[in-house]
């Protein structure tokens, strides 16, 4: 059996000479799987290029950036950086290895470790010869060691499989990162990944899962009230794991309905383990702002997500945390769950069209959604969606656009009837929060749908946001000269992150008053005097 790219020629015996990407199981059971496998010779020896995996008749393994040949009787001889796995069970690794000989012993060059048949181990920066014995003499560095079993694959490889997944998920998106690239971030090729995940969707609900638990267990070990202790312990686990915030809010919606939903019941039980911890602490603190605190302080974990600050410490993150399950928020009425929405919409296609495909994709996910399921939402079927919009691609690109472009106008109002620079900070708090709780789901795609912007877009959209975090940046270093550049941009992005987590919270967006709450929780993580609130 041969699949992949090409095969070149079966040669006589049924030999397989492959092209790039081949998995060749030759005639005696051997397997060769990798960029290029040169020629499977008869009897069954394999003769590998570049990241080939070998198992040879007899049962050797060889894997590494070149295996030169397999001689007669299963014996290899290898090149750099390979793993060799001879007949007779002894062991080669290191940037060389210059011949295997009759017998299975092993001549090797610089930086090999050496096994040889009998059991005696030579390893140095060179191997001479190892004698028929198995014995091994060894050139200028070599040292022995005591016998050396089969190599193996390491213990802890799903665990290194589940942190660069982590990585390349969060950083990349789980749309753009394939299978082989976490295979190539780990040293393994893409066989060695799926005898751990059957599938790429498995690997993201099991990197999500680990996130999730890692990042929650901090809220477990504090006593009843212990709130100093609570706060430490969680921004430590949140600070391990920070990668959270966006693989909750962006990448988990590609999990499946039943996952998605027990991973949601989680979250919401360490919610409601924050919110008893808070109300231990503080008995008198009515149920609503228990509720409000709690989702603001997991939105503080959550904010470590969309920063790139580098910190040595989990203190600030701490006196962030402290700040928000101690403060005193003005009164909340009772969420509104069931206010009927409203029934005006826009007349203009083109505009209705915008305004649907922005909640769809908000609240699936841009993968999820069609130009069908936006052009439904509002009547418009077939060939009369690209009447106003050429792709799906060109309705998130304008909707990203228009909300950024909203944000600049917004910041421009600010600045012009501004006092001072505290003036001008304490009224764009204020618009972001009125402008995040009415246009949400304008917000959560400018904060989770970017991505799957074709690059010149990406772009100029993350320029556009490093730009506008850089005017709060320039308000709030007015305010407090001696604040570190670090320090600001951790209170700002744990005000924005807090703020957009609100208003994607029903329970929480819909109660009166939300907004001069969020104003003066805002104010404060900003070390800033609230003052009247802006008009």
């Amino acid at each position: 059996m041969a699949v992949g790219s090409g095969v070149g020629s079966v040669g006589p015996g049924g030999s397989v000479v492959a092209g790039a990407g081949v998995e060749v199981a030759a005639p005696g059971g051997s397997v060769a799987v990798g960029s290029g496998v040169e020629s499977v010779a008869s009897g069954g020896s394999v003769v590998a290029g570049a990241g080939v995996e070998v198992a040879a008749p007899g049962g050797s393994v060889a894997v590494g950036s070149g295996v030169e040949s397999v001689g007669p009787g299963g014996s290899v001889v290898a090149g750099a950086g390979v793993e060799v796995a001879a007949p007779g069970g002894s062991v080669a690794v290191g940037s060389g290895v210059e011949s295997v000989g009759p017998g299975g012993s092993v001549v090797a060059g610089a930086g090999v470790e050496v096994a040889a048949p009998g059991g005696s181990v030579a390893v140095g920066s060179g191997v001479g010869s190892v004698a028929p014995g198995g014995t091994a003499a060894a050139g200028p560095g070599a040292g022995s060691a005591a016998p050396l079993v089969r190599a193996t694959r390491p213990r802890n490889r799903r665990e290194l499989i589940i942190a660069a997944a982590r990585e390349l998920f969060s950083r990349d998106g789980y749309a753009n990162a394939a299978m082989s690239d976490i295979a190539a971030a780990v040293g393994i090729g893409p066989s060695a990944l799926y005898r751990h995940f059957g599938g790429k969707q498995e690997l993201l609900h099991a990197v999500v899962t680990e996130a999730l638990d890692s990042c929650l267990a901090g809220l477990y070990p504090a006593g009843p009230g212990e709130l100093d202790v609570l706060v430490r312990d969680f921004a430590e686990s949140a600070l391990a794991r920070r990668e959270l915030g966006v693989l909750w809010q962006r990448e988990a919606r590609h999990l499946p309905a039943e996952q998605y939903a027990e991973l949601t019941r989680r979250l919401h039980a360490a919610r409601r383990t924050l919110a008893g911890q808070l109300t231990a602490a503080r008995p008198g603190l009515d149920p609503a702002h228990t509720e409000l605190l709690s989702w603001g302080t997991l939105g503080v974990a959550a904010s470590l997500a969309y920063q790139r600050v580098e910190l040595t410490s989990p203190d600030l993150v701490a006196r962030l945390m402290h700040r928000v399950a101690t403060s005193v928020p003005p009164g909340l009425g009772e969420p509104r769950l069931d206010a009927p929405r409203g029934t005006l919409r826009h007349r203009s296609r083109r505009e209705a069209l915008l305004a649907a495909a922005t909640e769809l994709f908000a609240e699936r996910g841009y993968a999820s959604v069609s130009l069908e399921d936006t052009g439904a939402a509002v009547g418009i079927a077939g060939q009369s969606i690209y009447h106003h919009f050429a792709s799906k691609h060109d309705l998130l690109a304008t909707a990203v656009h228009r909300g950024v472009e909203r944000l600049w106008v917004d910041l421009a109002e600010v600045l012009a009837p501004a006092r001072d620079h505290a003036d001008a900070l304490r009224h764009l708090v204020w618009r972001y929060i009125r402008m995040a709780l009415v246009s949400r789901h304008l917000v959560t795609v400018i904060a989770t749908e970017a991505e799957h912007l074709q690059e010149a877009d990406r772009l100029r959209t993350r320029q556009f946001q490093r730009d506008y975090i850089a005017e709060w940046l320039h308000l709030l270093h007015a305010v407090h000269p001696a604040m570190t550049p670090a320090e600001a941009r951790v209170r700002v992005q744990t005000v924005l992150t807090v703020v957009n987590d609100v208003a994607r919270t029903p329970r929480l967006a819909t109660r009166p008053g939300i907004d001069r709450a969020l104003y003066q929780l805002g104010c404060e993580l900003l070390e800033l005097e609230a003052g009247p609130l802006p008009e």
